[in-house]
């Protein structure tokens, strides 16, 4: 069994669990956040869209290709998991760069959105300890 493959389908499933109910259920109000109660004003931010689009639906694209490729690998197609070391990096520094702004801009902090910095951080690590990938690489 591909436990790396199967690790990384029930990660991004999780992942695409959390970003698809953050962009659904973006408005002012209606997101309960019980542990940080953060959530309103980290979702209702400058930062929570790029060029009107909410990134929870960036993120909701990279869990989809993630997931995509983790049940091909599943099934023995582990050619695919390689193509994902990029997309893991750039999804991991955006990430971090966004737990920044909630910490040292905003000063509020969303539970959803630090599972998924969480879940993508993850991804990173699992995506980057593949020698295949990394030796394909360089």
């Amino acid at each position: 069994m591909n436990v790396r493959g199967l690790a990384l389908a029930l990660l991004s499933f999780t992942g695409m669990i959390d970003s698809l109910y953050l962009s659904l259920k973006r408005d002012p109000g209606s997101i309960p956040c019980h542990i940080t109660k953060g959530c309103n004003d980290v979702l209702t931010s400058a930062y929570s869209e790029l060029a009107g689009i909410p990134i929870s639906w960036f993120g909701f694209v990279f869990y989809i290709t993630v997931f995509t490729c983790a049940v091909f690998a599943l099934f023995g197609s582990n050619q695919l998991l390689k193509w994902l070391l990029w997309p893991a990096l750039a999804a991991f520094v955006i990430s971090m760069g966004l737990v920044g702004v909630q910490a040292f801009v905003l000063q509020a902090f969303c539970e959803y959105c630090l599972a998924s910095a969480a879940l993508m951080t993850a991804i990173f690590v699992l995506v980057l300890r593949s020698p295949k990938a990394a030796a394909n690489t360089i």
